[in-house]
C-alpha cells in the first residue's frame, strides 16, 4: 500500500498513535461534560453519547478499511480540524434547538449529540486505522501493538483530566489547549520543515496557550450556551459546573445550567424547609443533603435549633458558601462528602433529615431514593425524627410513567417508616416519619409563630392541601416494585417519565435506537460476532463496576477515573501482550474464560458489596476491571494478528466500537434498573455465549 510519507520512523508513527489516542479520549470527554450539563446526564442521554461516539468511530473505521486515501498528512490535519467543527456544532446546535435554560429532551438531545460528535468521531476512527494500517505495511506492526500504543493514549489523556478537571482549569481551557496542542503537532510535524518556521510556530501556539489558561474563554463558551443571562462568572468542578449569572437585576446561580438559587425563591426554599420541620415540636438538629445553604438558612433560621450538619459533595458549592459570613443562631457544619456514604456510617442522631437532591434520574442519583438508603436516614434519626424527598415535579395530572416513578419511591418509604404522605407543592415532596405526620402546614406556623411568606395561612389553604394530597394517595399503587440497590427501577421508570412528557417523540426516539443497533449489528460480519459481544460485555462491565463503587465507596470522581484508567490499561496490555504460551490456545477458548469470569463475579457480588472499606473495595474492583478488560484486549490482538492490509483491522474495530456502544445503553438503561445488578452480569455471560456460538462455528477459531 503506498503512503506518501515513506520516510516516517518507528518513533514518528508510534507518536502519531499515541498523540491520537490522547486527543481522541481528551476531547470526547470534554464534550460528554458538556453534554451532561446540557441534557442533565441520564442513562439515555449518556447511552446516547456513547452510543453517538462509538457507533460514528466504527464507521471512520469502517471507511477507512476500504477506502485509498493514505496520505498521513491530510489525514492529521483532518483530524485537528474536525475537533474546531465539532466543538463549533456544541454552540451552533444548542442555540438553534433550545431555549436558555431549557433541557432537552431526549429526541433533541440525540440530534444534538449525535451531530456534534460525528465530524470528530468519524476521523477520530478513520485515523486510528490509517495509522494501524502505515504501521503495520512500514514498520510491521501487528494491529494489537497499534490499538495498545493508542489506548495507552487514552489512559495518559484520563489520568491527567482527572488532574486538571478536579479545580485546576475549566473545561474550555482544556478543550482549546487540546485542540492548540493538536493542531500545532500537525503543523509542525508534517507541514512545517524549516528550522526557523518550526520556532517561529511553537513560539507562537505557547503564546496562544499561556493566553487561553491565563484568560477565562469558559465565561464566554457559557454565554454561548445561556444567551438568556448574561454570565457573570463560571468554574467547572469534578462534579459538574458552577454558573453565577444576572437576569436584569436579578442574580442566580446555576448547577449545571439549572438553576439552583435565585434572590426571590420564597416558593422553593419555604417548601424545602417548613413541609418537613413543621413536622416536629422542637428540633434542635437537622441534616440538610444539598440544594442551597444560603438560600435555606433564613428558613431554618425560624426554628430553635441547636445544629445544622449541611452534606454537599461538590466542593466547588461549599468553597463558595465558606466564603460567605454565615451569621446563624445555631452551628452550622458543613461536611463535602458523599451524602450516601455519610449517612451510611454510624454518626450524630438528629431530628430532620431533608433530601435535597434531584429526583432519581440516573443510577448515581437513584441509591439515594432506595430502601437501603432509607433504613440508614431512620437509623440517623431520633423518635419520632422526620425525613423529607422530592422524587419529582409536582404534576397536577399523573400520567402512568409518573404513578410508577413515585410509587416505587412510595412503597420504599413505606417499608420503612409507619406513616408517609405526599404533598404536592412546586415540587412533590414525600414525608415520612414513626410519628404521626400533618399537612396542616398553615395551622402549625399559625401555632407555632413561624412567619412565611409562601407557607402560610395568607396563601394557602391547608384544606386544599389535604384534598391533594388524598388524590395523590389515591393513585399511588402498592403493587410497584420496591426501588432498591440490587433493583434499581425508579431509575428505569424515570426515563420512562421523561420520555412520556412528549409522547410522539417516544416511540420515534426508541425506534431510532432500535433502528441504529439493529443496523450496526447487521453490518458486523460474521466473523467479528466474537470481538462485537465482547466487546459489549466489557462495555456493559464498566458500567456495573462504576454503580458498584458508588454504593461501596461512595460517589468519588477520582476513584471513578481510577476504575476508566483501569480498563484502558488491561485493554492495552492486552492488545500489545505477545504471550507464546497462549498462541495455540482457540480464540473461543479465550473467550470461554470471559464467559466463566462475569459468571463467578455475578455469584460472589454479595461479598463485594459487603466491603466497606475503601481501600480494600477500591482494590477489589480496580482488578476485577482490569482482568476482562486484558482478556477482551488480547482477543483483539488475535483476531487481528494476521491482518495483511489492513482491511481486518478495520472491521474488527469498527465491531468492537459498535459491540461498546450495544453494552452502554443496554446495561445502563434497561438491564440494570429492570433485571437488577445480578442479572445484568449473568446476562454478560450469555453475550459472551452469543459470540462463540454464532462467532466461531464456521471459521478456524
Amino acid at each position: 500500500m503506498p503512503y506518501n510519507l515513506n520516510t516516517i520512523n518507528r518513533e514518528d508513527i508510534s507518536t502519531n498513535l499515541f498523540i491520537t489516542g490522547f486527543v481522541s479520549t481528551s476531547v470526547q470527554l470534554l464534550l460528554m461534560r458538556e453534554i451532561m450539563n446540557i441534557s442533565g446526564g441520564y442513562e439515555l442521554i449518556t447511552g446516547v453519547f456513547f452510543g453517538s461516539w462509538l457507533i460514528s468511530s466504527a464507521a471512520g473505521s469502517a471507511v477507512a478499511g476500504k477506502c485509498n486515501i493514505n496520505d498521513i498528512r491530510k489525514i492529521n490535519l483532518a483530524f485537528s480540524l474536525s475537533q474546531i467543527i465539532s466543538v463549533l456544532l456544541l454552540f451552533v446546535l444548542s442555540r438553534l434547538f433550545l431555549e436558555s435554560g431549557e433541557s432537552p429532551g431526549f429526541i433533541k438531545g440525540m440530534i444534538i449529540t449525535f451531530i456534534m460528535l460525528l465530524p470528530f468521531c468519524f476521523f477520530s476512527g478513520f485515523t486510528f486505522i490509517k495509522l494501524t494500517s502505515a504501521a503495520r505495511t512500514l514498520h510491521d506492526y501487528v494491529p494489537g501493538k497499534s490499538f495498545s500504543i493508542e489506548t495507552t493514549g487514552g489512559i495518559v489523556a484520563g489520568v491527567l483530566l482527572t488532574v486538571l478537571t478536579s479545580g485546576l482549569l475549566n473545561t474550555g481551557q482544556i478543550l482549546l489547549v487540546i485542540i492548540i496542542l493538536s493542531l500545532s503537532y500537525t503543523l509542525l510535524t508534517f507541514y512545517i520543515s524549516d528550522r526557523h518556521g518550526k520556532l517561529a510556530a511553537r513560539v507562537i501556539f505557547t503564546v496562544i496557550t499561556v493566553i487561553v489558561i491565563i484568560s477565562k474563554p469558559d465565561v464566554f463558551m457559557r454565554q454561548m450556551l445561556m444567551p438568556g443571562i448574561e454570565v457573570t462568572g463560571t468554574k467547572d468542578t469534578p462534579y459538574g459546573n458552577i454558573t453565577k449569572g444576572s437576569y436584569g437585576e436579578e442574580k442566580s446561580i446555576y448547577y449545571n445550567q439549572r438553576i439552583l438559587s435565585w434572590q426571590d425563591d420564597a416558593i422553593e426554599r419555604e417548601e424545602n424547609i417548613h413541609y418537613a420541620m413543621l413536622q416536629a415540636e422542637n428540633p434542635e438538629k437537622v441534616i440538610l443533603i444539598s440544594g442551597s445553604l444560603i438560600s435555606c438558612l433564613p428558613e431554618l433560621m425560624k426554628y430553635n435549633l441547636k445544629k445544622v450538619i449541611y452534606v454537599e459533595r461538590d466542593p466547588g458549592l461549599t468553597q463558595d458558601i465558606k466564603s460567605k459570613d454565615i451569621s446563624a443562631s445555631f452551628s452550622v457544619i458543613i461536611e463535602t462528602e458523599d451524602a450516601y456514604r455519610f449517612i451510611k456510617r454510624q454518626g450524630e442522631i438528629v431530628d430532620a433529615v431533608i433530601l435535597l437532591l434531584p429526583p432519581p434520574s440516573t443510577l448515581a442519583l437513584n441509591r439515594y431514593y432506595t430502601k437501603e438508603f432509607f433504613q440508614d436516614i431512620k437509623s440517623r434519626l431520633s423518635p419520632g425524627g422526620v425525613f423529607m424527598c422530592s422524587p419529582g415535579p409536582g404534576d397536577y395530572y399523573m400520567s402512568p410513567e409518573s404513578v410508577n416513578l413515585y410509587s416505587s419511591v412510595f412503597n420504599s418509604i413505606a417499608d420503612v417508616f409507619r406513616n408517609i404522605i405526599p404533598v404536592a407543592g412546586n415540587k412533590l415532596y414525600f414525608i415520612a416519619s414513626d410519628s404521626v405526620l400533618t399537612v396542616n402546614f398553615c395551622d402549625a406556623a399559625d401555632r407555632k409563630g413561624i412567619n412565611n411568606v409562601y407557607v402560610s395561612s395568607d396563601y394557602m389553604a391547608d384544606d386544599l392541601i389535604k384534598r391533594r394530597s388524598d388524590e395523590i394517595l389515591a393513585v399511588i399503587d402498592s403493587r410497584v416494585k420496591q426501588n432498591t440497590i440490587a433493583f434499581p427501577i425508579s431509575c428505569f421508570y424515570y426515563q420512562s417519565y421523561h420520555l412520556s412528557r412528549d409522547s410522539s417523540a417516544k416511540n420515534t426516539a426508541i425506534s431510532i435506537l432500535i433502528l441504529v443497533f439493529v443496523f450496526s449489528f447487521l453490518a458486523v460480519k460474521r466473523q467479528n460476532f466474537l470481538m462485537y459481544f465482547a466487546a459489549s460485555s466489557l462495555a456493559g462491565f464498566e458500567i456495573v463496576m462504576l454503580l458498584i463503587i458508588q454504593l461501596t465507596v461512595g460517589h468519588m470522581y477520582q476513584l471513578s477515573g481510577i476504575i476508566i484508567a483501569s480498563l484502558m490499561t488491561g485493554l492495552a496490555a492486552g492488545s500489545g501482550s505477545r504471550i507464546k504460551k497462549t498462541a495455540d490456545i482457540p480464540v473461543k477458548a479465550i473467550a470461554a474464560s470471559l464467559l466463566l469470569f462475569y459468571a463467578l463475579f455475578a455469584f460472589i457480588l454479595d461479598l463485594i458489596f459487603s466491603v466497606s472499606a475503601i481501600v480494600p473495595a477500591t482494590t477489589i474492583i480496580v482488578g476485577s476491571i482490569f482482568i476482562p478488560s486484558f482478556i477482551t484486549g488480547y482477543l483483539f490482538r488475535r483476531l487481528t494478528g494476521k491482518d495483511n492490509n489492513g482491511s481486518l483491522a478495520a472491521s474488527v474495530y469498527s465491531s468492537d466500537l459498535a459491540g461498546s456502544a450495544l453494552g452502554f445503553i443496554l446495561i445502563s438503561a434497561v438491564m440494570i434498573p429492570v433485571f437488577g445488578i445480578k442479572l445484568s452480569i449473568f446476562l454478560l455471560s450469555g453475550l459472551i455465549f452469543a459470540g462463540i456460538l454464532f462467532g466461531t462455528n464456521r471459521n478456524k477459531y
